[in-house]
């Protein structure tokens, strides 16, 4: 007897769920092309079935944060007075606007979350393979297909879905989880990127916080293969001498900037607070709505006469989210950021509060908190990458978020 569309629609969507970890961080385009055929099943269930994600229950929330930075976006675009710009900057900011019909695709399928799951692994472990050939191959920084900080925050980002999921599983299902944490801690370190460093040990620490909230008794194996993976992140941080030469050149870098050293004034810890800097003493003269998408480093540097100002300006972004989105946006931009990030930050930890147990909760959390930390030194959104990626696991994260609660309600 053959299976109903229902059960073949779900097989497709599962299938894409499992496609889209791996090739997000390892194939151009493939990660959007996944993402534009969910879209268009989305738009096909709206028409055919006369469905708005902004009604349905589990998705609307999702549905209005995501539409509305889009929005806001467009409206940063208007407001530079350059608004022929908009069809050149806009498409890289898509991801918002379809989203609503990715998550509507997905809801309509039965989600399984084992093939997700089974897919971060699969791209950990081809990541890595990844990262050691291009090692031999002479790289300093590794990082795939896409810049390094990108990657190693996403690298980031795949390590704990997998980590927050790892006391879910059988035996032989960590094993393979456990290979996988090993090559994430490679291509996390090779990346060489310190902000990446710095959220992986923030995220650690609010996972281990949710982990004893749990109060698990633990099989010794287990512990064992826990434990293996704290000493490997500790042996690596200690004895390895890339990640001993990045953090001391970090160190020094700040030193140097803050003693008025100008010999390194155009060092990259040194630009960063260089930029902070300036921008932070020109935050009263942002108007409303903004300066226009873009132009956060054309407004602070353009009367520079420093090296370190006109490098500075050559920027599209000030190397922190929230400053480069007020530049660009105003009040409406990062406000509308700050809701994408904290209103389902918020819902992530209203839900565990509920249910200790449940990892998609925790996963969530591991999401939003990291995103919010990638922005406080680095670009955030408006990064295609960055954007699928966050997109996709949301709009998961999100919808299984809403299921547990009606479920749990009932």
């Amino acid at each position: 007897m053959g299976q109903s569309p229902s059960q073949n629609y779900s097989k497709v969507v599962n299938t894409l769920i499992f496609i889209f970890p791996i090739v997000i961080n390892s194939l151009q385009v493939a990660g959007d092309t996944v993402l534009v055929i969910l879209a268009m099943m989305g738009i096909y269930v709206a028409i055919s079935q006369k469905l708005s994600p902004f009604v349905i229950k589990e998705i609307k929330v999702f549905s209005y944060l995501t539409f509305g930075y889009f929005i806001a976006v467009c409206l940063s675009v208007l407001f530079s007075g350059q608004a022929s710009d908009l069809a050149h900057f806009i498409p890289r900011d898509l991801h918002f606007f379809f989203a609503p019909f990715i998550a509507l695709a997905i809801f309509k399928a039965e989600i399984n979350i084992k093939y997700l799951i089974m897919g971060v692994k699969v791209a950990l472990l081809m990541l890595g393979i990844i990262i050691l050939y291009q090692l031999l191959d002479g790289n300093e920084r590794p990082s795939g297909i896409m810049n390094p900080a990108v990657f190693g925050n996403l690298a980031v980002s795949l390590f704990f879905v997998t980590l927050v999921f790892f006391q879910q599983e059988s035996l032989k299902q960590r094993i393979l989880s456990f290979l996988s944490l090993l090559s994430g801690l490679l291509i996390i370190i090779a990346s060489g990127t310190r902000g990446a460093w710095l959220s992986f040990f923030l995220l650690l620490g609010v996972y281990f916080y949710f982990f004893l909230k749990q109060n698990i008794k633990l099989k010794v194996i287990s512990k064992i293969i826990i434990l293996l993976v704290i000493t490997g992140v500790l042996c690596i941080g200690l004895f390895n001498q890339h990640v001993k030469e990045r953090v001391y050149s970090a160190f020094t870098e700040t030193s140097n900037w803050i003693t008025n050293d100008k010999d390194t004034s155009l060092s990259s810890s040194g630009l960063r607070l260089e930029m902070y800097t300036l921008a932070i003493e020109k935050i009263e003269e942002v108007p409303f709505f903004g300066h226009g998408y873009r132009t956060s480093n054309v407004v602070v540097f353009e009367n520079a006469t420093t090296p370190e100002g006109r490098r500075s300006y050559t920027y599209n972004h000030l190397h922190n989210a929230y400053l480069t989105q007020y530049f660009n946006g105003g009040f409406v931009l990062l406000g509308a950021l700050l809701l994408l990030l904290f209103v389902p930050l918020r819902l992530f930890i209203k839900g565990n509060i509920q249910n200790h147990e449940n990892p998609v909760y925790i996963s969530g959390v591991m999401l939003t908190l990291g995103y919010a930390s990638y922005g406080m030194v680095n670009i955030l959104f408006g990064d295609t990458y960055m954007n699928g990626f966050y997109t996709f696991f949301l709009a998961i994260f999100m919808l299984l978020y809403a299921q547990s609660v009606r479920i749990s309600s009932t």
